[in-house]
C-alpha cells in the first residue's frame, strides 16, 4: 500500500494513544460504568454485539466504552476478540417459536394470533426532543403476574396453511455454511447470506434496503412481523444426549412478503427473513428486503449478492476507509511524477495550466524545477 515509517513513530503513536485515553475520562463528571453502558445504551451494545457476531452484552458495553461510543469500532474491538475465543461445541438449532417475545407487531394482520404486543416503543409519539428529559429513575412498578409466558404462533405460519408462501429450498441443518471460517463463495448458499446480512453494518443494511424500496430493485414488502424477545439456546447434553437449555440471547426477528405474480397459475408469496442480536428492527426489517432481493438474482445492486455482501460488512469498509488515513507518500508521489510528467509533455505551464510560451515569459518550466526526491523510510 506505500506506507512507510515515520520518524520518532512509535514514541508519537504512543503519545497520541495516550491522549485518546485522556480525552475518553475527561471533564469533571465520573467516568461512566461499563454496568452504566450495558443497562442504559442497550440499543447501542445490541448493534455492537449483532455487528460483532458475538453475544456477549458486557464485553460489548466494554468496547462501547472503550471506543467512546463509537459502534464501528466497538464492533472492530469485539469481532477482533470474538477471533481469538475456542469453540468448543455447537448448539442446536434454535425455532424461533420458542422465543418469549417482549414485542410483536404486525402490520399485515390487525387481528393477528395471540395479539399485538407493543411492548416498549416510541413508535406510535412524536420524535421531539425533550429538554425536560427525566434523570431520575421510573418509579412505576409493574406487576406481571404469575403467569408462564405463552409462545406466539407466527405470522408466516397462517399463509402457509393456506398454501400461500413460496418457500425457498430448505437448508439441511447438519451442513450449515460457518463464514466465520468458511470464505463466502458465489453464487452463495442462503444460509450463507443470511449470516452475512446479520453480522452486515446497520447503516448500509437500512441503506441498501432503502435503495431497493426507492425504485433502485423490485421488492417493496409487507411486514408479516416484528419480534423482540428472548430466544433460549440449547446444547446436546455431553452424558444423556439430551437437549439441555444452557442460557438465553435477545433478538429481533422480522419477516416480510412479497407478492410473486409471476406463477400465474399458482399465485404466491416470497418472503425475506432477519434475524439479530439485541434490539435492532431496523436492521432486521433491512435485511428481510435485502434478502428478498437477492432472491430475485436481478440486475439492481440490492439484489446482486456480491454487491450487497462486499459492501454491507461494517468491518471491511470501515477498515478499508480509514486505512486511507494511513501514510501513502510513495504511492502519492508516485502519481505526482506521472501528472507532472504528462503536463511536461503537453507544455502545459505549471502555474496556471495554460500553454507554455518560450521567451521570457516568467517562472521556471518543468525542467528548470528541481526534481522530487523520493521518500525513504526515514522521511
Amino acid at each position: 500500500m506505500g506506507y512507510v515509517a515515520v520518524k520518532a513513530g512509535e514514541e508519537v503513536i504512543r503519545r497520541a494513544e495516550d491522549l485518546f485515553e485522556k480525552r475518553r475520562v475527561d471533564g469533571e463528571d465520573e467516568p461512566v460504568s461499563v454496568e452504566q453502558v450495558e443497562s442504559q445504551f442497550s440499543r447501542l451494545v445490541g448493534q455492537v454485539m449483532s455487528e460483532g457476531g458475538l453475544y456477549a452484552p458486557k464485553l460489548a458495553a466494554r468496547a462501547v466504552k472503550q471506543a467512546q461510543g463509537d459502534a464501528a469500532e466497538a464492533a472492530f474491538l469485539l469481532r477482533a476478540y470474538r477471533s481469538t475465543l475456542e469453540r468448543y461445541d455447537d448448539s442446536l438449532p434454535s425455532s424461533p417459536d420458542a422465543m418469549f417475545a417482549t414485542r410483536r407487531v404486525s402490520p399485515a394482520y390487525k387481528d393477528v394470533p395471540g395479539g399485538q404486543i407493543l411492548g416498549a416503543t416510541k413508535d406510535y409519539t412524536q420524535r421531539l426532543l425533550d429538554f425536560e428529559f427525566d434523570e431520575s429513575d421510573p418509579t412505576d412498578e409493574w406487576d406481571l403476574g404469575d403467569d408462564e409466558p405463552e409462545s406466539l404462533r407466527n405470522v408466516m405460519e397462517v399463509l402457509r396453511d393456506e398454501g400461500l408462501v413460496s418457500d425457498p429450498d430448505p437448508v439441511d441443518d447438519t451442513d450449515v455454511t460457518d463464514t466465520t471460517r468458511e470464505p463466502v463463495m458465489f453464487p452463495a448458499p442462503r444460509d450463507a447470506i443470511l449470516q452475512e446480512l446479520a453480522r452486515g453494518e446497520t447503516g448500509a443494511v437500512t441503506a441498501l434496503a432503502y435503495s431497493a424500496l426507492r425504485g433502485y430493485g423490485q421488492v417493496h414488502p409487507t411486514l408479516g412481523e416484528v419480534r423482540v424477545g428472548s430466544l433460549p439456546v440449547e446444547i446436546e447434553h455431553p452424558y444423556t444426549g439430551e437437549s439441555a437449555e444452557v442460557t438465553s440471547v435477545e433478538v429481533t426477528e422480522s419477516e416480510s412478503v412479497v407478492p410473486v405474480y409471476a406463477k400465474r397459475d399458482d399465485p404466491q408469496f416470497s418472503f425475506g427473513y432477519g434475524l439479530v442480536f439485541g434490539r435492532n428492527e431496523r436492521k432486521a426489517i433491512g435485511m428481510t428486503i435485502l434478502d428478498a432481493s437477492i432472491q430475485l438474482d436481478g440486475d439492481e445492486p440490492a439484489e446482486d449478492a456480491e454487491f450487497v455482501l462486499d459492501t454491507v460488512d461494517g468491518i471491511d469498509s470501515f477498515g478499508f476507509i480509514e486505512h486511507l488515513k494511513l501514510p501513502h507518500y510513495v504511492t502519492f508521489q508516485s502519481i505526482l511524477d506521472r501528472i507532472r510528467a504528462i503536463r511536461e509533455r503537453k507544455g502545459l505551464d505549471p502555474v496556471d495550466g495554460g500553454e507554455r510560451t518560450d521567451g521570457d515569459g516568467g517562472g521556471d518550466t518543468p525542467s528548470d524545477r528541481e526534481a522530487p526526491q523520493a521518500v525513504s523510510d526515514d522521511d
